[in-house]
């Protein structure tokens, strides 16, 4: 089974890139790979962004049938523009195929290379694929299932009955059209994309470095190729400075010089060093990728790496296109795609729009400064640019902004600061690899060769550092005050930074290497060294968290709910999540337990895509900021489970239009239940008496 669906999900995968590929070519950068896994991403933006606005705007059900129809809408559209433009000419035709024959060879490899790390990624999953409440896997997992369920977007609150979810939910709507491609259900679609994610990231990092290392005047062979493989290895599985030190250094000190072998470093630790270490007021986090891939979230900032590597891969083939007429083609295909990418951003994870529209704008300006001089005209010329950009985005997500409601509510000044030490500790490899890339590049710039090159690795990497330094200056205010502040600023920011700075180190150390002068390839093997060091990370936290990977006896499988077969703790919710899920109806209503945040509570609506009454209580908190609606309404549950009042129920059922009513072990465990008030209003469907669990169907 596990074989088939993996098969299914990579013919999805190949469907999309083939679609992307076939309405967009890249005009300067040549990919190793033939771009396969940035054509992925594109042909995932293109197919989901029509997909999303017809189904969110018409009401159209978001199936299997309106996913292949964005499919054969897309081909279509690529048929009439070959036609138009004579590619159907047998003699044209020959003539491309002579010209292309060798990019189809490599766009096949690239897809072999991504199956494997695709395959290789699952099969380490398998240790380990369940669905965690300690993170916010219930959330992203209860999403998918909603979505899968309900087919309708936007769909309605899983915690919040009667309510449209307000929250960034389109990462994981993307993640139930592929579902949806490949006739896999969410049990195994959630591990499947994140093992996506960590392929498409490792390969389109790896194919964008190598392509635009490629593109400098006389490069060595090889180097881009290392290059590139530094970048992508670092981007995916790296781990920041506090590894390095606390996690290499101390460890080897502690274990082999003072033979302590109590001591072991706890791979979360790199990401809570700043306010825990020791604990102080100001609480913040500064996470990574791989940290992200191995624990397993499907959160937003996760979900968006699949289009912000093929956004920088647009950006720069535009920049390095020098053919003359750049400062007047307001509607090229990349300025179009462009706008299409950030506006996304806004529904996936909109913390990314604001970062990568300003790094989208600095590497346009500083190539168009150098191309047409520094006068009025050409800062006009860019600005329409990112008006036009801005346009796009603006109108494709109107669906989407105009019924979401920010629970930010505005920047401020820091009162808190990172110690400078500590920010010393987390990011010296990448300040290193930055103020070399900086210095060498400055010192090139007189050449006058490569100056597009030169001036976009000088804006992502001056980016990169804006993106460290910024949650010191300012951060965006929340509902988390004092302590926290500062918490999630950081976090969605430095995750940013570290896999810009993780592209400008692997292009850097090809720069250097590429060098005649032995100062500078010195330079280049110790940001190798560093960066080596720093990968290390990944099979220190992947034994850590999913055990030994060599005992093949230990593994479980993809499907992320199999651990609910073997463990007791779930014999209450087990059956009644199988008739909730064989009930044919697209939305069920149902009360559960009014549970809080990051605790296995509200099980029943996530794991069979229900909709209860109210959930998780932060979550939900955040996503309205609105403390007292939430509060009132588990105040409600908890009136319905222990006040036996018949005629309450009764109201309440008829309320909330209920379907099922279920007593599970967390609602006994949170309310002294009356069952005298509620047991009258259905059919009991499943119950065990000894334990007092049952679900309730209710009558209409």
């Amino acid at each position: 089974m596990e074989l088939i669906t993996s098969l299914a999900w990579l013919a999805a995968c190949l469907l999309l890139a083939m679609t992307a590929r076939c309405l967009f070519h890249f005009r300067r950068l040549r990919f190793v790979d033939g771009a396969f896994t940035i054509h992925m991403g594109l042909g995932m933006a293109f197919v989901f962004a029509a997909v999303w606005f017809v189904c969110s705007v018409t009401g159209l059900a978001f199936n299997s049938l309106s996913a292949y129809l964005g499919i054969f809408f897309f081909l279509t559209l690529s048929l009439l523009y070959r036609y138009k433009k004579g590619y159907f000419n047998i003699d044209k035709a020959a003539g491309e195929d002579r010209s292309l024959g060798l990019e189809r060879k490599r766009f096949l490899l690239g897809f072999f290379l991504f199956a494997a790390l695709f395959l290789l990624a699952v099969f380490v999953k398998g240790y380990k694929p369940l669905i965690d409440h300690q993170t916010e896997q219930y959330m992203d997992f209860g999403f998918m299932n909603a979505m899968y369920r309900q087919q309708k977007l936007p769909f309605e609150d899983l915690w919040s009955l009667g309510s449209r979810v307000n929250y960034y939910y389109l990462g994981q709507a993307l993640s139930v059209l592929m579902c949806r491609l490949s006739f896999v259900s969410p049990d195994h679609g959630y591990n499947y994309m994140l093992c996506t994610i960590f392929a498409a990231l490792t390969l389109a990092v790896f194919s964008l470095v190598t392509a635009f290392l490629a593109s400098f005047e006389g490069m060595k062979k090889g180097i881009p190729v290392f290059g590139g493989t530094v970048s992508a290895l670092l981007s995916s599985c790296g781990g920041n400075g506090h590894f390095i030190l606390y996690g290499i250094f101390k460890q080897i000190y502690r274990k082999h010089i003072l033979h302590d072998g109590d001591y072991s470093y706890w791979f979360p630790s790199s990401t809570l060093f700043i306010g825990y270490d020791p604990e102080t007021l100001d609480k913040a986090k500064h996470e990574f990728p791989s940290y992200t891939l191995v624990l397993g979230d499907l959160h937003a900032h996760v979900l968006n790496m699949l289009f912000t590597i093929p956004l920088l891969a647009v950006v720069l083939d535009h920049v390095l296109d020098d053919d003359g007429e750049g400062k007047g083609r307001y509607l090229s295909s990349n300025i179009i795609i462009m706008g299409i990418l950030l506006g996304l951003f806004r529904g996936v994870n909109f913390w990314d729009f604001p970062i990568y529209f300003v790094v989208c704008g600095a590497v346009i300006l500083f190539s168009d400064l150098r191309k047409y001089g520094c006068r009025p005209g050409t800062i006009l010329s860019v600005l329409v640019k990112g008006l036009i950009i801005y346009l796009i985005g603006t109108v494709l997500m109107l669906p989407f902004t105009r019924a979401y409601i920010s629970p930010a509510s505005g920047i401020h000044i820091c009162d808190r600061h990172s110690p400078i030490m500590k920010l010393i500790i987390i990011w010296f490899p990448f300040f290193i690899s930055s103020i070399c890339v900086l210095v060498y590049l400055f010192g090139r710039m007189p050449d006058k060769k490569d100056q597009t090159g030169i001036l976009s690795v000088i804006a992502i990497t001056l980016c990169g550092l804006g993106l460290i330094l910024l949650p010191e200056i300012v951060y965006v205010k929340d509902i988390y005050g004092d302590e926290y502040e500062r918490y999630n600023t950081m976090f969605k920011l430095t995750f940013q930074a570290f896999i810009l700075l993780s592209v400008i180190t692997g292009a850097g150390a090809g720069l250097l290497m590429n060098e005649e002068k032995r100062a500078w390839r010195i330079w280049s093997w110790i940001l190798t060294g560093l960066s080596v060091m720093l990968i290390a990370y990944m099979p220190l936290s992947v034994n850590a968290w999913f055990g030994n990977v060599l005992r093949t006896e230990l593994r479980q499988g993809i499907r992320a709910t199999s651990f609910m077969e073997d463990d007791p703790s779930y014999d209450d919710v087990r059956d009644a999540v199988r008739i909730l899920k064989e009930d044919g109806r697209r939305r069920l209503h149902i009360i559960e337990e009014a549970g809080n945040s990051y605790s296995p509570e509200n099980r029943l609506s996530v794991f069979a895509g229900a909709v209860t009454v109210s959930g998780w209580y932060v979550h939900e908190w955040v996503w309205r900021n609105d403390p007292d609606d939430v509060g009132k309404r588990h105040e409600e549950v908890r009136r319905f489970y222990e006040s036996g009042d018949r005629d309450y129920c009764r109201d309440m059922a008829d309320k909330y239009d209920l379907d099922y009513i279920y007593v599970g072990n967390k609602v006994r465990e949170k309310y002294a239940v009356a069952y005298e008030g509620f047991v009258w209003l259905g059919e009991t469907v499943w119950e065990n008496p000894g334990e007092g669990w049952m679900l309730i169907k209710v009558g209409k």
